[in-house]
């Protein structure tokens, strides 16, 4: 791209030569059903050391090679770990297909809902130069992907998107997306199988060969470290027959 939006930070080649790598900064606040309480999530997860040091999205669907990882969880405030995509198009949300993506990182995930980097507290940079529309897609393993309704706009000096605010947050509205407290919207959980749809393949083929064990399990729909009823009955079967929105 030509036209560059977001900061640079100077830098230099070994023989003294001055460049610049340019930077997108979001700060991002998104939702999971499953481990939503009221009006933050559990760290369940993290509580029980279940989380992995890796990320965990190197594998399909998502097929991301990153190498992000840390030696322990920064903070106890860490629910899960998040994928992230960037997506430009000159055009508006349903032109931001898979062949428009221009970056991906996996991050982390706080009970507050905002995605940090790997410190477990900045917001999220990337290291892009753009000139048209950037839609946010957020992936988590078992809750359906969703992506941004309109393109992320300044906001003092960075650039900002709440997922949390309504269905009008992301693309699909309620087709994918669901009311999962008092006024905050989230991703919906039960996808166990992460192809997009909720439907009895999660349950037979992910929730059930794990029920009543415990792990960092892909049946395990409310992050709590166990696969139980609770899973099932409470996020799985509600959630039957919808399906992710984001654009192939």
């Amino acid at each position: 791209v030509s036209a560059v939006d977001g900061f640079g930070v100077e830098s230099a080649f070994s023989d003294g030569t001055n460049y610049f790598i340019y930077l997108l900064d979001v700060n991002i606040r998104v939702f999971l059903e499953g481990p939503f309480l009221g009006s933050q999530m559990s760290t369940a997860l993290n509580t029980n050391n279940l989380i992995p040091l890796n990320q965990p999205y190197d594998m399909p669907p998502w097929d991301y090679m990153g190498t992000e990882s840390v030696p322990a969880m920064p903070n106890a405030d860490v629910v899960d770990w998040i994928l992230i995509e960037l997506r430009e198009t000159p055009g508006g949300p349903g032109t931001a297909t898979g062949s428009t993506v221009i970056y991906r990182k996996a991050v982390l995930l706080k009970k507050d809902g905002y995605l940090t980097e790997l410190d477990g507290a900045s917001a999220l940079s990337f290291p892009v130069s753009f000139d048209q529309n950037i839609f946010v897609v957020v992936y988590h393993r078992n809750h359906l992907a969703v992506m941004s309704a309109v393109p992320v706009t300044p906001n003092s000096g960075s650039y900002s998107y709440d997922f949390s605010l309504g269905s009008g947050q992301v693309y699909g509205g309620t087709l994918g997306y669901k009311e999962i407290g008092n006024g905050y919207w989230g991703l919906v959980g039960g996808d166990g199988n992460a192809d997009s749809q909720v439907n009895n393949l999660d349950k037979v083929d992910v929730w059930s060969p794990v029920a009543g064990t415990s792990g960092y399990l892909a049946g395990d729909f409310s992050l709590d470290g166990q696969a139980n009823n609770a899973d099932k009955n409470d996020i799985w079967a509600p959630n039957t027959g919808l399906g992710g929105q984001v654009p192939e």
